[in-house]
C-alpha cells in the first residue's frame, strides 16, 4: 500500500505526447473546434498504458470525445457522458462517423437537396440580431434549413461537420470574419468597406463537402466498432452497473478556467440551447471542486473493477496570485476520505503557450495525470 505522498513518474510519461499531433492524429479529432480539448498523443498514451484490448473505458466528462475516438481505435469499449449538448454532438459523431468517405459524401448530397428544397420555408423571425450578425442573410438561411434536417435525421456527424465551418475568416467557412475557436466578429480587422469580398455570400453545399473531405483525410481503423455510448447527462446520473468498469479516463472540469458552453455559444444555438448558459456551472472555488470530485470518485469507487485504474487529468489552478496544487486534494480525497484507492503514479504535465487556447491568459499552465487504483 502506497502512502500518501505525491508520486512523480520516472519515466517521463508525458514526453510521449510532446509537441504537435495535428499532422498525424486520425482526422475526425479535427471535425469541429473544442476549446481545451485534451491532445490524441496524450489520450492515446493513457489509453495504452493503463488499459487491455476488450476492455471498458469509461469517460463522465468527454467534452471533445478524444478519449472516446482513441479507445474505439484502440479497440476498446467506450462509455461517456457529458452535459455539454455540443460535446455530446461532437463525440457522437467520431464514434459513429460513416465508415467511408463515399458513404458521408452520398449522405450530405441527400441533405443538401432536401435542404435546399425546404429552405423557402425557413423562418428568419425568431433568429436573434447577434446571430443573424454572423452571416449574409442568404447564408444564415442555407445554414438552417441544413440544420433542420440534419436535427430531425439526428445525424451527428453532418451536424458536428457543419459545426465546425460555422465562423471563421477563411473562404471555406460560412460567416462573416470571426475567430474560430470563441465566435467574436473581427469587423474592426477586417473593415466592411475594405474588405468586401469577406461579407459576401457563402453557399453550404461545396464548403460542407469540401470540410467532409477534409475530416476523412486521416481516416482511423474502424471497422470493427467496440461497444460504444455517448450520453447527454451529469456523472451522477449515469446508471452503471457495480464492478462493470475496467478503467476511467477523464478529465474531470478544471476549477476557475473555461466557460465550455459560452465559448461555444454559437454552436449551442444552432443546436437549439440558445440558453446556453445554463450549461456552464463554473467550479470557482475549492468547496464546489471538492464536493464535485467527492461524489465523482465515490461513483468512480462503486462502478471500477477490483484493481481497476482510475485515471485523471487535472489542471493546476492559480487563485489570489497562488498555485493550488488540485492534484493533491483529488489524492488526499481518494485516499483518505473515500478510501479503497491508493494513489499508484502522478505525471506532472507543462502547458506551452502554444496548446493554450488563450495565450498569456492566467489559466491552468500545468496540469497532472493522477494514477488511482481500486484495492476494495
Amino acid at each position: 500500500m502506497l502512502n500518501n505522498r505525491i508520486y512523480l513518474n520516472k519515466n517521463n510519461a508525458s514526453d510521449y505526447w510532446k509537441g504537435s499531433c495535428l499532422a498525424s492524429e486520425a482526422s475526425f479529432h479535427q471535425i469541429a473546434p473544442y476549446i481545451g480539448k485534451m491532445k490524441s498523443s496524450m489520450a492515446k498514451v493513457l489509453i495504452n498504458r493503463y488499459t487491455k484490448t476488450a476492455e471498458t473505458i469509461l469517460d463522465p466528462f468527454v467534452g471533445s470525445g478524444t478519449i472516446a475516438l482513441e479507445s474505439i481505435i484502440a479497440k476498446r469499449k467506450i462509455i461517456c457522458s457529458d452535459i455539454n449538448p455540443y460535446a455530446v454532438t461532437l463525440t457522437n459523431a467520431k464514434i459513429s462517423a460513416p465508415r467511408t468517405l463515399e458513404s458521408a459524401l452520398k449522405k450530405a448530397n441527400k441533405y443538401l437537396e432536401l435542404a435546399q428544397i425546404n429552405k423557402k420555408k425557413v423562418s428568419m423571425q425568431k433568429v436573434p440580431r447577434w446571430v443573424k450578425s454572423f452571416y449574409h442573410p442568404k447564408t444564415l438561411r442555407e445554414v438552417l434549413a441544413l440544420f433542420n434536417v440534419l436535427k430531425r435525421k439526428q445525424d451527428y456527424f453532418m451536424m458536428a461537420c457543419l459545426l465546425g465551418i460555422l465562423h471563421h475568416q477563411r473562404p471555406g467557412f460560412l460567416s462573416y470574419p470571426a475567430s474560430h475557436l470563441v465566435p467574436y466578429l473581427r469587423s474592426k480587422k477586417y473593415p466592411k468597406d475594405i474588405y468586401k469580398e469577406m461579407y459576401k455570400y457563402r453557399e453550404v453545399s461545396p464548403r460542407l463537402i469540401a470540410k467532409i473531405k477534409r475530416v476523412y483525410k486521416r481516416v482511423p481503423l474502424l471497422e470493427e466498432y467496440s461497444k460504444r455510448l455517448c450520453r447527454r447527462v451529469s456523472v451522477d446520473k449515469l446508471r452503471l452497473r457495480k464492478n462493470s468498469i475496467d478503467a476511467i479516463i477523464t478529465s474531470p472540469p478544471y476549477m476557475n478556467a473555461l466557460d465550455y458552453a459560452r465559448d461555444n455559444r454559437l454552436r449551442m444555438w444552432f443546436l437549439g440551447y440558445g440558453k446556453f448558459e445554463k450549461y456552464d456551472k463554473p467550479i470557482n472555488n475549492r468547496a464546489k471542486f471538492i464536493k464535485l470530485m467527492e461524489r465523482g470518485l465515490q461513483i468512480f469507487h462503486r462502478v471500477l473493477k477490483k484493481d481497476g485504474k482510475c485515471i485523471l487529468v487535472i489542471g493546476q489552478v492559480r487563485k489570489s496570485r497562488r498555485h493550488i496544487n488540485v492534484a493533491k486534494i483529488v489524492v488526499d480525497l481518494a485516499v483518505k476520505k473515500i478510501k479503497g484507492f491508493e494513489c499508484k503514479e502522478m505525471i506532472e504535465d507543462v502547458i506551452p503557450d502554444i496548446r493554450r487556447s488563450r495565450r498569456h491568459a492566467q489559466g491552468s499552465k500545468k496540469e497532472w495525470i493522477v494514477v488511482l487504483i481500486k484495492k476494495n
